[in-house]
């Protein structure tokens, strides 16, 4: 069965939104393409700066491990520019489409 991912953060205050932009337009040609089980992979961006990741994979075994899969430079300058604090991740099974 399919599943989302909705993940929700902010970047860094110092990071200039220009940047995140970039470096999250680098993730989504160079990184997505690889993950495994990933189908789509759609990101927005809040006017008071929150952004919001949706993820689909084709199952929960491959939405709950896609993190710790990924070990690209361009993975690890991306979630460099996170304020983790501010993140959060949840999973839900698709269950109409």
């Amino acid at each position: 069965m399919a599943v989302l991912q909705i993940v929700r953060f902010r970047a860094k205050s110092e990071v200039p939104e220009r940047e995140m932009l970039e470096i999250n337009e680098k993730f989504q040609r160079e990184v997505a393409p690889t993950l495994p089980g990933l189908e789509r992979r759609e990101a927005s961006l809040t006017q008071d700066g929150e952004w919001v990741l949706v993820l689909r994979y084709v199952d929960m075994e491959h939405a709950t491990g896609g993190a710790a899969r990924d070990t690209s430079p361009v993975a690890h300058e991306f979630m460099s520019k996170i304020d983790m604090s501010s993140m959060s991740a949840s999973f839900m099974p698709v269950v109409s489409e």
